[in-house]
């Protein structure tokens, strides 16, 4: 079975702009085929706001993300496979959702996604899990 990560992604884009909030997803540079500006990087963690008025030519599918945005002035290309993706959350209340990180991209997932308790990955403070 594919992934489910693309689609939670997108899915929970949409919510948090539907509430009026900026979506920032978390992204682990670590992980293979990242291309992105890791100078903005902090132990391995680069977040993203994904807005439509931070990005143009964004793409999420089970493929991965890419899309192209400013840094510092400065035109870049992101890209990064679905794996990477550890997190995405609301900049203004923290709410969102966080992923296990796969520093295997080939190997096959028979899981959800989903991180158990004493997995999951450090993200900035302000985000919490929700659980629903």
């Amino acid at each position: 079975m594919n992934s489910s990560r693309s689609y939670l992604v997108n899915a929970l884009i949409d919510w948090i702009v539907d509430n009026g909030c900026t979506p920032h997803i978390v992204l682990d540079i670590s992980c293979k085929d990242v291309i992105a500006p890791t100078e903005f990087a902090h132990e391995n963690r680069l977040v993203l706001n994904v807005s439509g008025t931070a990005v143009r030519n964004f793409k999420l599918d089970s493929d991965g993300l890419e899309f192209d945005a400013r840094f510092h002035g400065e035109s870049r290309h992101v890209s990064c496979p679905t794996g990477a993706i550890i997190g995405i959350y609301a900049k203004e209340n923290g709410e969102g959702m966080a992923f296990s990180p796969q520093k295997d991209q080939e190997a096959p997932s028979n899981d959800d996604d989903s991180p158990s308790d004493d997995e999951s990955p450090k993200l900035p403070s302000h985000l919490r899990l929700v659980k629903d």
